[in-house]
């Protein structure tokens, strides 16, 4: 697999990164991500230092992503109560249909 630089802009500074090849947009719209949250918080307190903006948009993305997580696991918890509840009405079915 390649690898090729890709260069970032998040809370006004350059970051470079090794990307692999095809990841590049990816990455960057990642970046635009983080650097909107952070610029967001810099906007609602210039005062906050820049390692406090990093900290809260890291929480604040950690706490999309519990979120997501846990929207997954009740999806998968309500598909296996579907299935089992068809698969119980399957073998109701089953013998009235074999006879």
């Amino acid at each position: 697999m390649s690898v090729v630089q890709t260069e970032v802009t998040i809370g006004g500074r350059s970051y470079r990164f090794a990307t692999p090849t095809g990841q590049e947009a990816r990455l960057k719209a990642l970046a635009a991500r983080v650097d909107a949250m952070v610029n967001e918080l810099k906007s609602a307190d210039p005062n906050t230092d820049r390692e406090r903006q990093l900290i809260l948009t890291c929480l604040e993305l950690a706490s999309d992503l519990a979120d997501a997580h846990q929207k997954l696991d009740e999806q998968a918890t309500a598909v296996t109560h579907f299935h089992r509840a068809v698969n119980e009405r399957l073998e109701k079915l089953m013998p009235g249909l074999l006879s």
